[in-house]
């Protein structure tokens, strides 16, 4: 699955906000109602033990085979393995894309990999399979919001490339409501946090991005 992945979707999982339980409650309906690809999920919670973190990673590898649909670990190469993810998340500081690779490869794993963004020009040169760009919707920890011309701009770097493009999601107090203009504005798809603990969030996310 991980060659090849095209999700429209990010959902990413951070139990400072809501207790785990609620993330697979909310989790299991868009899961079993989306097409089989087009949602990953993204296991962050970089605050908890590493034995903490793998038990989550397990319950969601178990959550998303039985749906088909992918997995991803933010940061941890090492959780990746143990927990068979089919992507890896890389923040600004961390390892390279290609060292990743390069990791997973040595254990026969070819990973989707993403990129934390925060800047529209990053689009013109990462080797990432995907970029995740914020904020753009609404300011986060300092940062101004990007707004659509952020998400254009990006899109205007990826167009002008020869090679391969990465996939670009929007990032950032994205909702359901914000997802139209953000696809018309070049973005691939979006990616979410706290949207997805509003009850009717997953069901309006998923006619926004045509999951079903």
């Amino acid at each position: 699955m991980s060659g090849s992945l095209e999700p429209r979707l990010i959902a990413i999982i951070d139990s400072e906000r809501a207790p785990f339980e609620l993330w697979l409650t909310r989790l299991a309906p868009l899961l079993a109602g989306a097409r089989p690809g087009s949602v990953l999920v993204m296991l962050r919670d970089r605050q908890l033990s590493a034995r903490e973190r793998r038990a989550m990673g397990e319950s969601l590898r178990r959550l998303t085979s039985a749906h088909a649909q992918p997995l991803c670990v933010n940061d941890r190469l090492d959780l990746a393995l143990l927990v068979d993810a089919d992507a890896v998340h890389l923040p600004e500081s961390g390892v390279s894309v290609e060292e990743a690779r390069a990791f997973g490869a040595r254990y026969g794993r070819g990973w989707w990999v993403s990129c934390a963004s925060h800047q529209p020009a990053d689009a013109a040169a990462t080797s990432a399979d995907a970029l995740l760009l914020s904020p753009v919707v609404e300011a986060r920890k300092g940062r101004p919001a990007l707004g659509l011309a952020g998400v254009r701009n990006a899109r205007a770097e990826l167009d002008g490339r020869s090679a391969r493009l990465p996939r670009l999601y929007a990032l950032g107090g994205v909702t359901a409501a914000a997802t139209p203009p953000l696809l018309a504005a070049g973005a691939d798809g979006v990616a979410v946090i706290g949207a997805l603990l509003e009850p009717s969030a997953a069901s309006a996310l998923a006619g926004a991005l045509a999951l079903r």
